[in-house]
């Protein structure tokens, strides 16, 4: 093996006249061989530089034979090529701003404000101001929280979503669903040196301030597993939640929550609760404590909420009470209260001082609770982006725009985040405000703005107001605002539909009830899930014959005046073809031949389009059964098939092992083969019969398919029936 130095290539590379190259050595013509070589591939100059500066790092360099060379010029030049920082893609101005405006969607409708657009969304964002003030404060008591939290929690998201969100009507903030998820997920999460008042009661009113930081934390957690699922695009979790589940764990919240209202309402205090019957046994042991003047007021000022929302429902000149009622409520119960001084004469129940001032900032998490949060936030991560997502999409719906999920999701995780550092506990997308943004006609999130001025302007100036609100009027707010959440005519719809799906519900709502809030959520959505996977593991058999007069091809109960083909078997799997389910399939087929054995089905066609994936176990069965079939004179054809599992077909090699023409694209198609082949079989039995025994040999037809085949197979010369004419001659 020869070597060559780096001062010889260089050296060589100067010498011009033949008296020079005579004197060359060994060890050079190998250095001109290579350059000749490299000239004669046309390898660029910049590649030969760069082999260049691998022979300066490595001077002795073995010759290679001319192929190798070639080979190790073309990848060496690829893998030592210097970084150019010229060659990465830097990004235009046009990509750059297109990537801000999906990011940052306010990019997108401040050019498109008008003085129309502002007005409207002037009016929207204090319309849903005046709403949530009463709300939020409700919301943050059902939490377990004081109630300013609740107003804490409100302003800073309407700024972070004003600024990431997708939707133009969709008002932020605390909600009663995800105020009662926070409170169960949290309560008992504290030790007993963290909290040693609880004695296994409710921490939130045993230790406050504590559980306060406990809900700060969990909005960081929730806020950062939000925009890391936003990043890895994880949104399509929340489609393991079906309606059934969903809409019977939504109904035993609400009716959970109403349940947590009445000691505001009847004026006693009772335990918290996420068991109904603990909650239950609370108001019948304390019902003696009814304070009757605050129970009036309390159901007085209920019916007049119901009320004032049936109106406006009904009476457009009305319509402003759907968001005003609750605040002229608020007005005219403290007036009535501090009028009557009620609170001192009648023990009626009011809020209280409540602290003034901007959201306080703060980065104390308490970092060590975290891993005893993070299990417990889950449930909130997935229901809040559901609320969040739903309620988007079919605001997005109505005004004929578009919002896309991984955006939703990161804006959904930034208002957590961003709002845990201002003393905010979880958030979500309100249902009801919403829709009443909607209604008064809200045109982009600017409305968001105005609400979270104006809720910075009351934390600073109007607090002192809330001293004298009762809290009997916020037991009515939220019994008038989750009585809608309580959907028993989803139960007796899904009944109708599908008893399964009824089940769920049902599961979801009582196991709610009685086992928890997140115990009985995970174990409705375990149970869909098993139902789920027995469904696909035992799916759907439709028979297929021909409608009779057409080409067309429909299930028995589809079309009952259809009619068989003989010696033909038709079926359609309603699911994927997969190890699972494999068996099932296999056993059903062997199940309709049996039941078909006066048919004399000699053809079993698969009818594929509900089969949108196939794995390589169901591969193998099919390929066993195949061969089975075989050996009983049974041919298996395919009609339909999608195309992504005819490629799993192709690399698998199944199309070559039964033969290509026993797929086919429609079923009539395939029936047609099925008929031809037939045909030609009888007719070659019927050569047979009049020329002798004589074996024959096919690649896709096996001699197994005529009667006798041992007999024929010993007898006579073969034949190929391919080429069969010269057995009619």
């Amino acid at each position: 093996m020869h070597h060559i130095s780096v001062c010889q290539l260089t050296e060589r590379r100067g010498r011009k006249s033949e008296s020079e190259e005579k004197h060359v050595g060994k060890d050079d013509r190998h250095s001109m061989e290579l350059a000749s070589l490299r000239e004669s591939n046309m390898v660029e100059e910049k590649s030969l530089g760069t082999f260049d500066g691998m022979l300066e790092r490595y001077p002795q360099v073995p010759a290679l034979p001319d192929k190798e060379s070639r080979q190790m010029v073309q990848k060496m030049s690829k893998v030592l090529k210097p970084f150019d920082w010229e060659e990465i893609h830097r990004p235009t101005k046009t990509e750059v701003w297109a990537f801000a405006k999906r990011r940052l969607p306010f990019l997108t409708w401040i050019p498109l404000t008008t003085l129309y657009t502002l007005k409207n969304d002037i009016v929207a964002g204090f319309t849903i101001l005046v709403m949530a003030v009463p709300q939020t404060l409700s919301y943050a008591d059902i939490a377990g929280l004081p109630v300013v939290y609740g107003l804490y929690s409100t302003a800073i998201p309407c700024f972070i979503y004003a600024m990431t969100g997708n939707s133009r009507q969709l008002a932020v903030g605390p909600t009663a669903l995800v105020a009662i998820l926070t409170n169960a997920a949290l309560d008992g999460l504290l030790t007993e040196e963290e909290c040693p008042g609880s004695n296994g009661g409710s921490q939130s009113e045993a230790c406050p301030e504590e559980f306060a930081k406990l809900a700060q934390l969990s909005a960081f957690v929730i806020g950062i597993i939000q925009i890391g699922a936003a990043f890895f695009q994880l949104g399509f979790i929340v489609q393991f939640l079906g309606f059934p589940v969903v809409s019977g764990f939504t109904s035993a919240a609400a009716f959970l929550i109403a349940l947590t209202q009445v000691r505001n309402i009847l004026g006693f205090s009772i335990e918290r609760s996420q068991f109904i019957y603990i909650t239950l046994g609370e108001i019948f042991n304390n019902i003696q404590k009814t304070n009757p003047v605050q129970a009036v007021l309390g159901f007085t000022f209920f019916f007049m909420l119901v009320a004032s929302k049936h109106i406006a429902r009904h009476y457009k000149a009305f319509s402003f009470l759907r968001a005003l009622g609750p605040l002229i409520l608020c007005v005219l119960a403290s007036g009535i209260v501090a009028a009557a001084n009620l609170d001192e004469t009648h023990d009626v129940t009011v809020i209280g001082d409540v602290p003034s001032g901007l959201p306080p900032f703060t980065g104390d998490y308490q970092l060590d609770k975290l891993g005893r949060v993070v299990g417990p936030s889950i449930t909130v991560v997935i229901l809040s982006y559901m609320v969040c997502i739903a309620n988007a999409k079919t605001l997005a719906a109505v005004h004929g725009y578009e919002v896309e999920p991984g955006q939703e999701l990161f804006a959904l995780g930034a208002m957590n985040l961003f709002g845990s550092m201002f003393s905010g506990f979880p958030v979500t997308g309100s249902f009801s405000r919403s829709a009443v943004a909607n209604s008064v006609g809200a045109k982009t999130q600017l409305f968001g703005l105005v609400t979270g001025i104006g809720m910075l302007l009351s934390l600073v100036a109007l607090t002192p107001i809330f001293a004298y609100l009762p809290n009997f009027v916020l037991g009515a707010i939220v019994l008038s605002s989750v009585t809608s959440l309580i959907n028993y005519d989803d139960a007796i719809h899904l009944w109708k539909v599908k008893k399964t799906d009824c089940f769920l519900w049902f599961l979801a709502f009582f196991g709610t009830l009685f086992l928890g809030i997140l115990v009985g959520l995970a174990v409705a959505a375990a149970a869909s899930l098993v139902i789920v996977i027995f469904e696909s593991v035992r799916p759907q058999v439709s028979l297929i014959w021909h409608v009779k007069g057409t080409d067309y091809y429909r299930s028995v109960k589809q079309a009952p005046n259809g009619e068989w083909i003989k010696g033909v078997l038709i079926v359609r799997f309603g699911a994927p073809m997969y190890f699972a389910n494999m068996s099932f399939i296999r056993d059903t087929i062997q199940s309709l031949l049996e039941e078909g054995q006066d048919q004399d089905v000699k053809y079993v066609v698969l009818e594929m389009s509900p089969v949108t994936a196939i794995d390589v176990s169901a591969i193998h069965i099919l390929q066993d059964t195949a061969k089975e079939f075989q050996k009983r004179g049974i041919h298996l054809c395919f009609a339909n098939t999608e195309t992504r599992v005819e490629k799993v077909f192709t690399r698998a090699g199944f199309q070559k092992t039964i033969g290509k023409e026993w797929f086919h694209r429609s079923t009539a198609s395939a029936v047609a083969q099925c008929l031809e082949h037939k045909k030609r079989i009888t007719h070659l039995q019927n050569v047979i019969v009049e020329k002798g025994n004589i074996p024959m040999i096919n690649n896709h037809d096996n001699v197994a398919m005529l009667p006798h085949a041992e007999e024929v197979k010993a007898q006579g010369p073969a034949i190929d029936i391919d080429h069969h004419k010269e057995l009619e001659n």
